[in-house]
């Protein structure tokens, strides 16, 4: 489809649907980023030094208790090979073996990511420790020295008080959780311990961080309300003014209709008046030709004012669209056939061009009435018809267009229509035609809206085409 839509209520109507469309994109996107900050918010919160501490300090306690739990059961395991007798047989210094004690410890932290431990007793401090998922080049065995002053405070602390024990020691880059617990063994003093560091980022960025994202997720929660409530008070306003501006344009109509119909009507009295004048003052010899003359030019005249009051009398009844079952190529045959005589007493060529492929639903559609859009039709077969020079052809095509529209055009191969009458070609009272009323595409652009569809003046490269896009439903 070509060409500019002409201005009025379509026009307003498409103009309004833009805007609609626009803003609810717009809203839909701050929607978005709220969710996105929303998320954002809830991760930064998981990450907070609290957040983080606290997941390591569970992750310690499991970690150690599961160490422990592992010592114990390996060593109450029945005797049942040489191996399980060096497992089970203490050393000289009445602990257990430390190739066992270092199988269960990497047994247990070899899925607790950044979680080192051993075993400690009171006499021979650290027994045992593993580092399964150490991240340097080469296997960690030594202890960390910086952290067994508290390593061996909590490791007694479970101890004395026979439980799990937890402990944080603080850092401004990092944080180091340990836990202890004791490994109940035939009375032997031992406790299995664990620790984690936690890099933790500073508390104030954090806070800081976490503030300015939580204004920006309420900036932007308050936009989207504040939208929302312009949406629906615009949408108030809007069709307010569609009133409004329906109303003023239909007192404009009204206004150049009763300027058009003034002049309209002026012109036939005026002639009819002085051909009558002439018949009355004509000498007796010549009279009875001039009153013949007369009466003609009163009869021409009375018709073309017949046919301007029947095209105003259908402006002025409300359009009522009764939509029937159609099947839309016996329709628009029945149309050209209706012209068939005139296009060939004109010598024209009058035929369809229906683009049958685009229909892959089939040609029957309950979308339109077919009294209302034959006389439509009508209208733009019967303009083509009058500027079309023998010899010439007509066309009336049908196609679906790719957003599920009916495009119905009449073209032809005519003059056109001349530059100057293109903008104002669906105004009341504008033709090119002699002897036309300038009604006739007022009432097929109003015929076209009543459907919910649109009017255009497609540019081509010679003659004149009129482009129907409306409403499509297969039945």
């Amino acid at each position: 489809m070509q060409g500019d839509m002409p201005t009025g209520s379509g026009g307003l109507l498409n103009i309004k649907n833009t805007i609609k469309r626009d803003l609810l994109i717009l809203w839909a996107f701050i929607a978005l980023i709220a969710l996105v900050l929303a998320f954002l918010l809830l991760q930064l919160s998981r990450q907070g030094a609290a957040s983080q501490i606290s997941q390591a300090t569970g992750q310690a306690a499991v970690s150690c208790t599961a160490m422990s739990a592992g010592l114990a059961h390996a060593l109450s395991t029945p005797l049942s090979s040489p191996a399980g007798a060096t497992r089970q047989e203490p050393g000289a210094d009445g602990l257990p073996a430390r190739s066992l004690m270092q199988a269960v410890i990497d047994l247990s932290l070899r899925d607790q990511a950044g979680v080192e431990g051993g075993f400690w007793h009171p006499q021979q401090d650290v027994v045992a420790y593993a580092f399964p998922t150490y991240d340097g080049s080469g296997i960690k065995r030594d202890p960390p020295g910086a952290e067994m002053e508290r390593i061996v405070s909590i490791a007694q602390r479970a101890l004395d008080g026979a439980a799990t024990v937890s402990d944080v020691r603080p850092g401004l880059r990092e944080a180091v959780v340990f836990a202890a617990c004791p490994v109940a063994w035939k009375g032997v003093s031992l406790a299995a311990w664990t620790l984690k560091r936690v890099p933790v980022m500073s508390a104030g960025v954090l806070n800081q961080l976490l503030v300015a994202i939580a204004l920006l997720l309420g900036f932007v929660i308050v936009s989207g309300v504040w939208l929302g409530s312009t949406l629906s008070r615009w949408r108030g306003q809007s069709e307010r003014l569609s009133r409004q501006l329906a109303h003023a344009e239909r007192l404009a109509t009204l206004g150049r209709v009763a300027a058009g119909m003034a002049h309209e009507i002026r012109n036939p009295i005026g002639a009819m008046r002085m051909k009558a004048e002439n018949a009355l003052a004509a000498p007796a010899q010549v009279r009875e030709a001039r009153v013949t003359g007369a009466l003609e030019m009163v009869v021409s005249q009375t018709e073309r004012l017949d046919a301007l009051v029947a095209s105003l009398l259908a402006l002025a009844q409300p359009f009522q669209v009764q939509r029937q079952r159609i099947d839309l190529a016996a329709w628009i045959e029945e149309r050209r056939q209706a012209h068939a005589e005139l296009a060939e007493k004109k010598q024209l060529q009058l035929g369809t061009a229906l683009d049958l492929p685009s229909f892959a639903t089939g040609l029957s559609t309950t979308a339109l009435d077919p009294v209302q859009m034959a006389r439509a039709l009508d209208n733009l077969l019967l303009n083509a018809l009058a500027h079309c020079e023998p010899g010439g052809h007509i066309d009336i095509g049908a196609r679906l267009g790719a957003d599920g529209r009916l495009q119905l055009w009449v073209a032809d191969d005519g003059p056109g229509v001349a530059p100057e009458l293109r903008e104002s070609l669906f105004d009341p009272f504008v033709s090119q035609r002699s002897g036309g009323t300038g009604l006739g595409l007022v009432l097929v652009r109003e015929i076209v809206h009543a459907h919910g569809g649109s009017i255009t003046l497609a540019a081509t490269g010679c003659g004149a085409r009129f482009d129907m896009e409306l409403p499509w439903r297969a039945s």
